[in-house]
């Protein structure tokens, strides 16, 4: 399979052809992308946006100050999502996931240049992602305040003891001085005595009971100093809108995917696709324009230019007719080959139609069916195949020839059937009757056409070197680029003559030019100027007496 470059008309003709697949592949992806997301649980996403607050010393802050103040947000950010906190909102939500699916559903971002976390949770219900995302946020404010207080807390313990201890002796010595002091004998020397002592000790218990309030406070206040603070900045709510799926982003995208890959389709055929089209391809292998373009038409009963003599088939076969002539001009055609480079590609409807236009023109035409392995011609003409050429060839001398050319409806016209089918086709068509029998049958009429095997096989070749010229018939859209090199390589090895290409079963949607025709020339409305009896005012071939004539001038 060749492939082959290709140019911006190429690339514009692909377009125009495959129009419907570069609208359809977009339209079935992005429906089939609305559809599938449509279908999907939408996800809603809750915020709730943590501050971490860490002291500074008094005074001007540092630039490290800075960086540490967001290192310890991004560590923060990463702590959120400790199992401890998980286990814990968990069970106080009773939700029915483990921490590693809660996880999944939570996502924690610290903003960039700030002291803020955002803690999002997505779920399919608003209410209940809101409700994790504010418990989570507080059951890790909670764990983070326990922390700190495990780390101080037997300092804080012990001072708070001694505190109240110091507060118990000045409770106990204020109880007995107040008793001492109530007594009968408050004014005698021995409980006077008595009093001093007390009232020194509450003197001395109250100064150490300063002491250790005034440590509490000191305690208290390094411990806000140096500590950081995690607080709730904004709390989560029920969002409206669902972030998951988002509709007509993935449609977009889908639909942008299916444009991508229905271009990539129709260059993947334009490169891989190396089939003869229109003209212009065969212009471009060959060097020269098709001298024939035929369209598709539905072949039914009879022959085109007698079954619908109106039809574009008929006038593109007329259209192969004069430029069959121009093809010719200067050069004594009397005998042509008809082949292709493969089977199937209609060469023997081929010159069946052009030997029908050819003597409506008014010119005498011999059909000969060389094909000795398929024949079709005594079909397209309804008769029989009992006798033919295989019988001139095998009896050679000065046969008769009128007992076998065989007339048709079509004035002018003759058919030499194959005749019986014999084994060795190529010895029989390469024996010097046959170019004998072609001799004399250009003596019988103006033009003799000659049907042969596809150049698969060496017939058409063996033919070839006893006539005047050869005419190439291919299909459009089948015959690919290397089978038409590689055929027109087999027949520059015979050294006759190749007349011209003819494309057959042109597509109009292909051919623009025939397109433009077929909108001038429509078959139902008939020729829209030119003779009557389905004959174009054109040039013919000429008949042997005027080329004969026009020689020796």
């Amino acid at each position: 399979m060749g492939v082959r470059e290709l140019t911006l008309a190429d690339l514009i003709k692909l377009g125009c052809r495959w129009w419907w697949v570069l609208a359809l592949c977009p339209i079935l992806a992005a429906g089939v992308a609305f559809l599938v997301t449509s279908a999907m649980t939408p996800i809603y996403r809750a915020e709730a946006t943590l501050l971490i607050e860490q002291s500074q010393v008094p005074g001007a802050a540092q630039y490290n100050d800075i960086l540490a103040a967001e290192r310890l947000t991004r560590t923060y950010s990463r702590l959120v999502t400790t199992r401890s906190v998980l286990e814990e909102t968990i069970a106080r939500l009773n939700l029915p996931l483990t921490p590693e699916q809660l996880q999944e559903q939570i996502d924690v971002t610290a903003v960039r240049d700030t002291q803020l976390v955002q803690v999002a949770v997505l779920d399919p219900s608003p209410e209940r992602a809101a409700t994790v995302a504010n418990t989570l946020a507080q059951v890790f404010i909670e764990q983070q305040q326990a922390q700190r207080r495990a780390i101080t807390g037997s300092s804080r313990e012990e001072l708070q003891r001694s505190i109240d201890d110091v507060r118990a002796r000045i409770d106990e010595l204020s109880s007995r001085i107040a008793e001492l002091e109530q007594r009968p004998d408050a004014s005698s020397a021995e409980v006077q005595a008595a009093l001093s002592g007390l009232r020194g000790e509450l003197n001395q218990a109250q100064t150490t009971y300063s002491g250790l309030l005034e440590a509490q406070q000191r305690m208290a206040l390094a411990e806000a100093q140096a500590g950081t603070r995690v607080l709730i900045a904004e709390q989560a709510v029920p969002p409206t809108d669902f972030v998951k799926p988002r509709i007509l982003l993935h449609t977009g995208l889908a639909g942008l995917l299916g444009l991508a890959l229905g271009i990539g389709l129709v260059l993947v055929v334009g490169y891989l696709d190396d089939t003869v089209k229109i003209s212009e391809d065969v212009q471009r292998l060959t060097g020269k324009a098709a001298i024939g373009a035929i369209p598709f038409f539905q072949r039914g009963n009879g022959l085109e230019p007698t079954a619908n003599p109106h039809s574009l088939a008929t006038e593109a076969y007329r259209a192969l007719r004069t430029n069959l002539q121009f093809a010719t001009a200067g050069r004594e055609i009397r005998s042509i080959v008809v082949t292709s480079a493969r089977p199937g590609e209609g060469k023997s409807t081929t010159v069946a139609n052009l030997g029908v236009v050819l003597a409506q023109g008014g010119q005498r035409v011999i059909l000969v069916d060389a094909d000795l392995r398929k024949p079709a011609i005594h079909r397209a003409f309804g008769l029989a195949n009992r006798s033919g050429l295989t019988n001139l060839l095998l009896r050679g001398g000065d046969e008769d020839l009128g007992g076998f050319l065989r007339p048709t409806p079509v004035e002018g016209l003759k058919v030499l059937t194959a005749g019986p089918l014999p084994p060795n086709p190529p010895d029989l068509l390469g024996s010097p009757r046959m170019a004998e029998l072609i001799e004399r049958l250009e003596g019988l009429a103006d033009i003799v056409l000659i049907d042969t095997p596809p150049l698969l096989l060496s017939d058409p070749l063996i033919v070839a070197g006893s006539v005047d010229g050869v005419l190439l018939v291919t299909m459009a859209a089948r015959t690919r680029s290397t089978e038409l090199t590689r055929a027109l390589e087999e027949l520059s090895r015979s050294y006759t003559p190749l007349i011209g290409v003819v494309l057959n079963q042109v597509r109009l949607e292909h051919d623009y030019y025939y397109a433009y025709y077929y909108e001038y020339y429509h078959p139902e409305d008939g020729p829209k100027a030119g003779p009557s009896e389905g004959r174009p005012a054109v040039p013919q071939l000429l008949p042997q007496e005027s080329r004969v004539a026009r020689a020796k001038e």
